[in-house]
């Protein structure tokens, strides 16, 4: 029978041999498993593998029957508004009730999540703003980017420029230059000995990757002293560092696909919302019972209340703060439904969205869960047990991110 590598335990046999994601021969059939076999699998991406039936000391841990119904129904409520038949949703809420139900043995409470007020809504007549152009327009103040953004980015373009004169504007902000030499030794990329040194970052990761990295960086700085705004900017950026880590790993299993940009679009796949929950956070609340009250999605609830949604506000956003289209592109299409914006980055960052809400990483959308859009998991073209070698892979990088940017 096959099992997702998730539930796979010590003393479980292997009907077959098992090979990575590579096509690397790792375990041969007949293999007790032991802790270091669960290991290997985890890195080399196997998602499933086939054993023999459960017996004995292979059968897996059966939670308190009290406690595994009360993740189920706090699961549901997390659930309440997708569309179980979009992939891969039924298996990411399968995973979602066991990871509460262990959360739950450990007697660790719960993170809430938003309660209906009803269908008695104060929604408006016509929407706050015709555009979001005109929002931009409409005397809100808007953060800007620190010039380093800028010089790196005009380094990377510079065809003369080399790997060193990166690593130089960039030590030039010790601030920035602590963050990525953080990140780079960190499990986001699991290197074997520790990289010392900017120029050896920039050469093991790639000038494009830094740059990317150091885009993330500059994004999070610029708001992140932004904290009058009626919510958590803690919150916030734990989800979007959560969905930037899913990104990651989804896209290193995705052939032709960076795992840099893709980090990137899901930290900033929400940043429309943060102005606009900076703005009016009460008109965000509004929204958020607006579609729950009418079981709309949370774009179009959006619109209803502002006029866009928070992907259009991104787009016009990125314009003028000149950040890359492709990136662009894979924020503003994440929750689908625009033509001509669809990329492969789109697609990964859907995903990795319901992910983080499904595990409950920070708020978006108040803990409730967004369907990745129709067809995004297909596009990948994964397994459906990469759902679960992806959640368990996180875990740990999410853990280490979240310190090293002091969440």
């Amino acid at each position: 029978m096959k099992v997702f590598v998730g539930d796979l335990k010590v003393g479980m046999r292997l009907a077959e041999d098992v090979k990575g994601a590579n096509g690397r021969f790792l375990l041969a059939a007949d293999t007790v498993l032991e802790e270091q076999h669960l290991r290997i699998f985890n890195i080399w991406g196997v998602s499933e593998v086939k054993i023999f039936g459960r017996n004995g000391a292979g059968d897996a841990d059966v939670s308190d029957p009290q406690l595994q119904a009360l993740a189920e129904e706090y699961v549901d409520g997390v659930f309440a508004y997708a569309d179980m038949n979009v992939a891969p949703m039924d298996i990411l809420k399968e995973a979602s009730i066991k990871y509460f139900a262990g959360e739950l043995e450990k007697n660790i409470t719960l993170p809430q999540t938003m309660i209906s007020m009803g269908s008695n809504l104060d929604i408006p007549e016509a929407p706050l703003f015709a555009s979001a152009d005109l929002f931009l327009n409409s005397g809100i103040r808007l953060a800007s980017f620190p010039d380093i953004y800028y010089k790196i980015m005009e380094t990377l373009n510079d065809p003369g420029a080399g790997s060193e004169n990166l690593a130089d504007i960039i030590s030039k902000d010790s601030g920035l230059s602590a963050k990525l030499i953080s990140l780079v030794n960190s499990p986001l990329y699991g290197f074997d000995l520790p990289v010392e040194s900017l120029s050896r970052a920039v050469s093991l990761v790639g000038t494009d990757g830094v740059c990317q990295l150091a885009l993330s960086v500059s994004v999070m700085e610029t708001f992140k002293g932004e904290h009058d705004v009626g919510f958590s900017m803690a919150d916030f950026w734990k989800h979007s560092l959560a969905c930037a880590v899913f990104c990651r790993i989804l896209a290193q299993q995705v052939p032709g696909v960076s795992p840099e940009k893709c980090f990137v679009v899901g930290m900033l796949h929400d940043i429309g919302q943060l102005i606009m929950l900076q703005q009016y956070p009460d008109k965000i609340d509004l929204a958020l019972q607006l579609r729950m009250a009418r079981n709309v999605s949370y774009c179009e609830a959006e619109s209803i209340v502002f006029g866009f949604d928070h992907c259009e506000l991104a787009g016009r956003l990125f314009e003028l703060w000149n950040i890359p289209s492709s990136i662009t592109a894979g924020v503003v299409g994440h929750h689908g439904g625009r033509s001509g914006e669809f990329c492969i980055e789109s697609a990964i960052c859907s995903v990795a969205d319901s992910m983080a809400v499904a595990m409950q990483y920070g708020t978006d959308s108040f803990g409730l869960i967004n369907t990745p859009y129709p067809g995004s998991w297909d596009i990948l073209g994964l397994p459906d047990g990469a759902v679960v070698t992806t959640l368990l892979k996180a875990r740990r990088q999410i853990a280490d991110i979240l310190t090293i940017f002091g969440g």
